[in-house]
């Protein structure tokens, strides 16, 4: 079957080709959320383990992690 034009599309595969965006993007949020709070919890537990006063691996984990999951964002938007 060609494509056909909006119009003639039925109601269930409009509905699905419109919830697919939410779901990709709330996907996205979640894989972000769960690389800061890992990020967060190594970043601590390397603190503790070396004994810093101050909380340097807990910030360059948050750091790489906030980085790298908007570069993962950035390419994911980009291809389609």
């Amino acid at each position: 079957m060609e494509n056909t034009p909006e119009k003639e599309q039925k109601p269930e595969q409009r509905r699905q080709e419109s919830i697919k965006p939410y779901v990709k993007y709330s996907g996205m949020a979640f894989q972000m959320i769960g690389a800061l709070v890992v990020a967060a919890f190594a970043g601590r537990k390397l603190d503790a383990y070396m004994g810093n006063e101050k909380p340097w691996f807990t910030i360059a984990l948050l750091l790489v992690a906030v980085i790298a999951t908007m570069v993962l964002t950035i390419i994911s938007i980009n291809k389609k």
